[in-house]
């Protein structure tokens, strides 16, 4: 989740540079895996696209590492996809972080492996608190943020990720308040009015502009709330409150167990 997010600019690259706030909640799916001698098999309780994050994972880490197997993998989506909210990123995240655990490879080199799966793939592999930049690969693991909660609101449809960096032209780069230490520690602090005023996420007017269906259903959803703001690049919307007034406390990192993942706390 995106408690600050702007873009600075367009890289030689192709990809954007951006800074950003992210925070993960207890909102999370569930993964089983099972290490097999060759193959990649997947099945659960959605249809993914032939080239989804999982797969990708699965081909990087191989061809990163050298080592040659198979994975069997059962996949509970809760996470709505196209929601912003992380769900791909942090699946493949999650499963890197079991891989890694099963053949002895060291955070920094899943760093590596998980720039290349995606742009927010390696917050996923700590989790928590962090502030963000580069294309998302630079990632500063800071005090976590404790003491509150959210409530989601997800539209019928989801949003593409690409499609939206395509809208966001020069004139918007650079519009946040800029300040996202002081975000933190206004969040650090229970300082809501700063909370107020320094959150940001470039994309919000955008997709409103482009979905003006939705901001009449917007208009009661979080009221009372310290912030409501959109995450990523849509399609969800998030408003805080302190603790025990939202569904999805904030959490600080991954869980993984010997064999169900819990995964993605986005």
């Amino acid at each position: 989740m995106n408690l600050y997010l702007d873009v600075l600019g367009k890289r030689p690259d192709g990809y954007h540079e951006i800074v950003g706030l992210f925070q993960t909640i207890h909102l999370h799916d569930l993964m089983w895996v099972k290490l097999l001698d060759r193959g990649f098999f997947l099945e659960g309780n959605v249809t993914l696209p032939e080239n989804n994050t999982l797969k990708k994972a699965y081909d990087v880490f191989r061809e990163k590492t050298g080592y040659d197997f198979g994975l069997a993998v059962r996949l509970e989506k809760r996470i709505p996809m196209g929601s912003g909210l992380g769900g791909g990123s942090s699946n493949a995240a999650t499963l890197l972080k079991f891989l890694g655990e099963k053949f002895k490879v060291s955070l920094g080199d899943l760093k590596e492996i998980a720039s290349c799966v995606g742009s927010d793939v390696p917050f996923f592999l700590i989790g928590g608190t962090a502030l963000v930049r580069g294309r998302g690969e630079i990632v500063e693991k800071v005090q976590d943020i404790t003491g509150y909660s959210v409530v989601l609101f997800v539209p019928p449809f989801g949003s593409s990720t690409a499609e939206m960096y395509e809208k966001i032209t020069p004139e918007l780069y650079g519009k946040g308040p800029g300040k996202v230490r002081e975000l933190l520690e206004a969040y650090l602090n229970k300082d809501y009015d700063t909370i107020r005023t320094l959150s940001y996420n470039v994309f919000e007017k955008v997709f409103l502009r482009e979905h003006e269906e939705i901001v009449s259903k917007l208009e009661d959803f979080g009221k009372g709330a310290i912030v409501r703001m959109l995450t990523g690049s849509g399609s969800a919307f998030f408003a805080v409150y302190p603790e025990g007034k939202g569904e999805h406390p904030f959490v600080g990192g991954v869980q993984i167990g010997s064999e169900e993942l819990h995964q993605g706390h986005t």
